[in-house]
């Protein structure tokens, strides 16, 4: 009779040992299966909708970061980073990258930490640390360079072309053409058919012939940079990529032969595209000051000095421009459930053979499943609501300060000159950068300037003549070297807005 109990109970504890790990494994199959969704759906999104890949990969991350695993977890933050560096949100990506980085699998597996590294590097390089930047890279190489699967030969092509656009920067042509070749051998062994396949963060070839031909135009050879325009266009084109980085260089390819009106036709190409994508207008002073040079050159004032004030305007307000879009994704991509759907079938079988303690421990760790879940998407919630508000609160300063910048410069206010170097930091540097010996007088003359106001309005506001005027800037022009042909405004702005200081 004993034998018989003990006989019986063996047989129930084992089967609720088979039902409990047939429970547990269907549900951490049915998260990974989630995690990978997501994922995929970030890759996809990632440059056509940056703000939704974003989405998708802070929702693979939460789900992520409540299992074990490790290489999921750091997919997921490498796509947060990925997203948020397209976004230009550079402050934002770095901790992810620094926690996909301090993941196992990342120190375990060379091509993940291979590609947070050239994540850093592009970081760095939007700081202007090329020095890091060059550094980053080349760790990236020697880590892929090796490998023969298709993810590290494109990890490591890219890295080369980055590398080599590095020297650019320091005019080492030869170097830069030497490693973007090397970068473009590499790609090589790749088949097509095999590319095709890769996911997007994988398919940099067209970004491979843009730092070659731009290169060459960095070079003023235009007709050697023309091939790998086409190639890089074409390329974008079959890989579904945004075109206005291409369309841009076309521009400029133009500019380079003496066409200008063609050229403006591509920089106006350039912009309709970059407008298409309502996340991103970071370029737009660029491309506008580019447009309105290029109407100067052909003797089209009217139309330069329109398209200098869309330069002036977006100059100050683009990098606040992307930040009220993370919210609005986020909610439309909350309203699927991700909630682990594990009871179906195996639900059924355990109502009809398991005792009210296997029910029971079923619906425990159910119920502190989602308890747990609940409460990560109600912190996040939390969090992504106060950063928009501190960003309208930004916007909000950002439109005041120049506002009264230009009430303070009407009034010729003694205060004028203070407010604006703390609105326009980098301003007295470069300035200084092309000659240490301004004066008070002329840097506040060049401040007026650099704001758009007319001799007219200057003489004005500073309750001086015309003729006074005329002769200060008469004298600035000539200590700057400028021709009568240059317009001492664009060239001004060209100088203070697009190049950074000689001088440490």
């Amino acid at each position: 009779m004993l034998k018989s109990i003990l006989f019986k109970n063996l047989i129930f504890s084992s089967l609720f040992i088979c039902i409990f790990n047939l429970i547990a494994c269907n549900g951490e199959h049915h998260t990974k299966t989630t995690i990978d969704s997501l994922l995929l759906q970030a890759d996809d999104s990632l440059e056509i909708n940056p703000l939704k890949s974003l989405a998708y990969a802070q929702k693979a991350s939460v789900i992520a970061n409540a299992t074990n695993d490790s290489k999921r977890r750091a997919e997921a933050y490498y796509y947060i980073a990925y997203s948020l560096n397209i976004l230009e949100e550079y402050e934002k990506s770095y901790p992810s990258i620094e926690k996909g980085l301090k993941e196992n699998a990342s120190k375990i597996y060379k091509p993940l930490k291979a590609r947070f590294l050239s994540l850093k590097g592009f970081h760095y390089s939007r700081l202007y640390l090329y020095k890091l930047q060059a550094k980053q890279h080349q760790e990236v190489i020697n880590l892929t360079i090796s490998r023969k699967d298709p993810e590290s030969v494109m990890t490591a092509a890219l890295s080369l072309s980055s590398l080599g656009l590095s020297y650019t920067i320091v005019k080492d042509y030869a170097n830069a053409h030497h490693y973007i070749d090397k970068a473009l051998d590499h790609a090589k062994s790749v088949p097509d058919t095999v590319y095709q396949k890769l996911k997007k963060i994988y398919k940099v070839k067209a970004n491979l012939c843009y730092s070659k031909a731009m290169t060459y135009i960095e070079q003023l050879q235009p007709k050697e940079a023309l091939p790998f325009i086409q190639l890089a266009y074409q390329q974008a084109i079959v890989d579904n990529r945004p075109l206005t980085l291409f369309l841009e260089l076309y521009a400029d390819y133009y500019m380079q032969t003496g066409k200008t009106e063609t050229a403006i036709q591509y920089y106006l190409l350039a912009i309709a595209d970059k407008k298409k994508r309502t996340w991103n207008r970071s370029t737009s002073a660029d491309l506008y000051l580019k447009i309105s040079k290029s109407y100067n050159k052909i003797n089209q004032y009217e139309k330069g000095e329109k398209f200098l004030k869309l330069s002036a305007s977006e100059r100050l307000i683009d990098e606040n421009k992307n930040r009220k879009r993370v919210q609005a994704v986020l909610d439309n991509i909350e309203k699927h459930d991700i909630i682990l759907k594990t009871r179906d079938n195996h639900l059924k079988i355990i109502l009809s053979i398991a005792l009210l303690i296997t029910l029971l421990l079923f619906i425990w760790k159910y119920k502190e499943y989602k308890y747990k879940k609940k409460k990560i998407l109600s912190v996040q919630k939390i969090e992504i609501e106060q950063k928009k508000q501190l960003i309208e609160t930004l916007e909000l300063k950002v439109n005041e300060s120049f506002s009264e910048l230009i009430e303070l410069a009407k009034k010729n206010s003694p205060t004028f000159w203070a407010r604006f170097q703390e609105i326009h930091p980098r301003f007295l540097n470069r300035m200084l950068c092309m000659d240490a010996n301004f004066k008070s007088s002329e840097l506040i003359l060049c401040a007026y300037i650099y704001l758009g106001f007319s001799t007219k309005e200057i003489a004005d506001y500073t309750f001086k003549a015309t003729k006074t005027i005329e002769n200060n800037r008469y004298n600035l022009r000539k200590k700057l070297g400028l021709v009568p042909e240059e317009d001492l405004i664009l060239w001004l702005r060209s100088r203070v807005d697009d190049n950074p200081p000689t001088k440490d």
